[in-house]
């Protein structure tokens, strides 16, 4: 059983990766390169587990989150386990990559706004309405 889990977890994680493979280029050819320049994508299994280097970590996020923008090293995580499907994931790349772009000076007065009014995440959240473009 553990055998077949990981098996599937593998296929998973090569199929979100062909999705990123496929659409990525297309994201950035449409909406530019970032202020760092192009931010590579790294697949993770989980945020606790990257953040803390623990194989295996686990915390109260983990199911749920499903990628996240590194602005201090211009990195885009994906928590490939948490996608759902192709939708999942290429408005989790267009919400990330639109951060890529945007002012990192600005976000530390925008977060204290709270996300639903946040500018940088409004942003994103309206560019994740465009993932039908990428669609395969």
């Amino acid at each position: 059983l553990k055998c077949l889990r990981t098996f599937i977890r593998k296929m998973q994680k090569a199929k979100v990766q062909k999705i990123i493979d496929t659409a990525y280029p297309k994201i950035i050819e449409d909406l530019g390169t970032g202020r760092s320049g192009i931010a590579p994508i790294e697949l993770h299994k989980d945020i606790y587990a990257r953040i803390s280097g623990i194989k295996g970590a686990r915390g109260e996020a983990s199911k749920s989150t499903k990628a996240q923008y590194d602005w201090d090293n211009n990195e885009i995580y994906i928590y490939y386990p948490n996608m759902k499907n192709e939708e999942d994931v290429l408005r989790s790349i267009l919400h990330e990559y639109t951060h890529t772009k945007q002012d990192h000076k600005k976000e530390k007065k925008y977060r204290e706004l709270g996300y639903k009014n946040n500018p940088h995440e409004i942003e994103a959240l309206k560019a994740e309405d465009q993932w039908k473009s990428y669609k395969s």
